[in-house]
């Protein structure tokens, strides 16, 4: 799916990050050292960042919130979306419970997106569409997740990668404009997954048996399973494609981009396909190290990490952001971020 939204702008961006932090060198017990030092390596992230029990991904969603609010008049805002794999609550919607918290007008459309890696992109492209057909006047996008706590501590693989985090975007009226593309193949649902705790497959005592897998890592499942080489093997095969459909639609060269902002799923990934697309290297920002994969909030994450220098050189008025993962689905939107107020990362 192609489409070009105009008329609208992406106003304020915030991230919040749990304080408490796991460094991945206290695996030292249950990895080689020299093998925990290589995918440290390999991988890029030397820390991941994990929500204190108790604490939800609409939690710091609403920091991230009324750190906009602080400059920004709540008032005008008539739409909000939730893009998450970790709501509150299976019923009601965690985007009602963050209207009311958050103290927004009762004249607001409230839904949530069940979305992980490109979930970002998802909910820039439901809040577009919301402003461009005259329905709201401004909309606000949280995104993020609390993953930590459905990964298993025995499992050595994806403990060394996700971690949570919670994201603001504010989108309102404007003269520019936002190229999306998109594309979902389901056949690859397996290769990500919580298997227990749907409908599908409930919880019971046999979902929370602990077993060593085909990956050789022990979960459960209800715990997060990842097939990591296919989900790079989709990456790799999906992201350029996605990447020159919205620089067609919205007539730019890719020598003219000054930033493109990829989810941070790890290292590896960003720079191989840094490579594969003759990237320059300055302007793929790698800003996962301290932080892990944090799925829907990577992106606006990456961007407070980033703005100050990213402002400083000029690279923000043409930007392909790009999410990708989860799904499997990939989504990439082009715009222009140089009047977006960004904020600098904050701390729960």
């Amino acid at each position: 799916m192609d489409v070009k939204i105009n008329n609208v702008k992406v106003k304020s961006i915030a991230a919040v990050l749990p304080d408490e932090e796991f460094d991945l060198t206290e695996l030292s017990d249950i990895y080689d050292e020299n093998e925990l030092k290589r995918i440290i390596q390999v991988n890029g992230i030397s820390k991941v960042r994990v929500a204190p029990e108790g604490i939800c991904t609409s939690d710091l969603c609403e920091k991230a919130a009324n750190k906009i609010f602080q400059d920004y008049d709540k008032k005008q805002i008539n739409g909000i979306v939730f893009v998450s794999q970790t709501p509150d609550y299976i019923l009601p919607s965690t985007s009602a419970c963050l209207q009311h918290r958050l103290g927004l007008s009762k004249e607001c459309v409230a839904f949530d997106i069940s979305n992980g890696c490109p979930g970002y992109i998802y909910g820039l492209h439901q809040a577009a569409m919301l402003i461009n057909s005259g329905s709201c006047d401004s909309v606000l996008v949280c995104a993020g997740d609390v993953i930590t706590g459905f990964i298993n501590p025995l499992d050595k693989s994806n403990r060394m990668v996700f971690g949570d985090a919670g994201s603001a975007t504010i989108l309102e009226k404007g003269s520019g404009s936002i190229s999306f593309s998109m594309m979902t193949d389901g056949s690859g649902a397996a290769h990500l997954i919580i298997p227990a705790g749907g409908c599908r497959y409930p919880v019971d005592e046999n979902s929370e048996m602990v077993s060593v897998r085909s990956d050789g890592n022990m979960r459960s499942d209800e715990d997060l399973d990842m097939n990591g080489l296919e989900i790079m093997n989709f990456s790799m095969s999906e992201v350029p494609v996605r990447i020159n459909s919205v620089l067609a639609n919205q007539g730019w060269d890719k020598s003219q981009v000054t930033l493109f902002g990829f989810h941070q799923a790890n290292k590896f990934i960003l720079d191989y396909l840094r490579k594969k697309m003759n990237i320059p290297e300055m302007a793929l920002p790698v800003a996962m190290q301290e932080t892990g994969n944090t799925g829907p909030a990577s992106i606006p994450l990456m961007l407070t990490q980033e703005h100050i220098r990213l402002a400083e050189e000029n690279r923000l008025e043409k930007s392909v952001l790009c999410g990708f993962g989860v799904g499997l689905s990939c989504a990439a939107a082009a715009l222009d971020l140089a009047g977006t107020n960004i904020f600098s990362t904050l701390y729960f």
